[in-house]
């Protein structure tokens, strides 16, 4: 700031100071793309795929028309949502009944069918109890040879998860217009980053399902080696909201993530691993759905991430939008401990 206002700005502060090369870069980038989506047509196939893992017993997902507008803004994106993206009900607690589960599929197409390119509810009916493990995993196996360009994974209650209601339709506006940067291959959409290291612990660092995850972790990735919980390997956010690419999902076979639902959905093979020994489904572990929210820390893995997420705003191929919103009060610590910097004085947004 002082070189910029005494006119002294040199190269040293371009090459060691904030990449403002690399900035223009993108924003050129972006304007590039702008010119090209300028006009909104009608896709033959959905651009994004919007999945919620529902149930339908009292859930409330009127957040839903925020993908068209927000109350709190003027900005009306109807005619993007209409024409480019897609919403799949993935439900979960469908009824036995047959004519009762058409009933109420018609009821949910006739209530958002206008409002999106296409509206599907597939009922997903699991063994033991696998949540948005089986829900997420039965659309890829649904669609693995026609995936759009994007699929954004819900809980139905997701504004429970999410920072703000912005940050998810921006999102997801942002990628059915062609604004998010071809580099975002996966971006985690929730609030809560967990640091399974403890730092800043004076205390020794344990992790009370290092078990459970080690376990779940060799059988979803059929690996022999494990990463370190207490070691932070698998930091990452809960819970699972997340934007991923197709290219992204297509880098593992339809096989793996049929073994995946197997695992998680149409077996009680995932909840045997939660003990060293015998075949016991724990009735507290179906209550509290524990395979599944261990998963919640692998899910990055499976598309191709670093197994060590960072924060969504150390992460540099995001744009500033996603960046900016959720900086937890736990980052102040963190650079201070030389996350950004070793000076330790700003977190890094930029």
């Amino acid at each position: 700031h002082e070189a910029v206002a005494t006119g002294q700005l040199l190269q040293s502060h371009h090459v060691n100071g904030w990449p403002l090369v690399e900035g223009l870069r993108k924003v050129n980038a972006f304007r590039a793309l702008g010119r090209h989506n300028s006009e909104i047509v009608s896709a033959q196939k959905p651009v994004i795929d919007v999945i919620v893992c529902y149930c339908g017993r009292g859930e409330r997902v009127d957040w839903i028309k925020g993908f068209h507008r927000l109350p709190w803004r003027d900005e009306d994106r109807s005619r993007s949502m209409k024409a480019r993206v897609a919403l799949r009900f993935y439900h979960k607690c469908g009824s036995s009944n047959e004519v009762e589960r058409d009933a109420e599929r018609q009821q949910l197409v006739a209530k958002w069918g206008l409002l999106f390119h296409t509206v599907e509810v597939r009922y997903v009916d699991d063994l033991v109890r696998a949540d948005d493990c089986s829900a997420y995993l039965a659309y890829i196996v649904d669609r693995y040879h026609d995936l759009p360009e994007m699929s954004v994974f819900l809980h139905a209650d997701a504004p429970e998860h999410i920072p703000t209601l912005d940050l998810l339709m921006d999102t997801v506006y942002a990628g059915s217009r062609g604004y998010l940067p071809s580099d975002v291959g996966f971006a985690h959409l929730a609030i809560n980053y967990v640091h399974h290291d403890c730092p800043g612990a004076s205390h020794k660092c344990e992790h009370k399902e290092a078990y459970e995850v080690s376990r779940l972790w060799r059988n979803v990735f059929a690996s022999s080696i494990v990463p370190s919980m207490v070691d932070g390997d698998l930091n990452a956010y809960c819970c699972v909201q997340f934007l991923v690419r197709r290219e992204r999902i297509l880098l593992r076979d339809k096989a793996f993530y049929s073994r995946a639902l197997d695992y998680f959905g149409q077996t009680a093979a995932s909840y045997f691993a939660l003990f060293p020994v015998g075949k016991v489904v724990w009735a507290p572990d179906t209550r509290g759905r524990t395979p599944c929210q261990l998963a919640m820390y692998i899910w990055h893995v499976m598309f191709g991430e670093e197994i060590r997420l960072p924060r969504r705003h150390r992460d540099p191929r995001l744009p500033l939008f996603m960046r900016m919103l959720n900086i937890e009060t736990e980052a102040v610590a963190e650079a201070k401990l030389g996350a950004d910097g070793d000076d330790g004085s700003g977190l890094q947004v930029t």
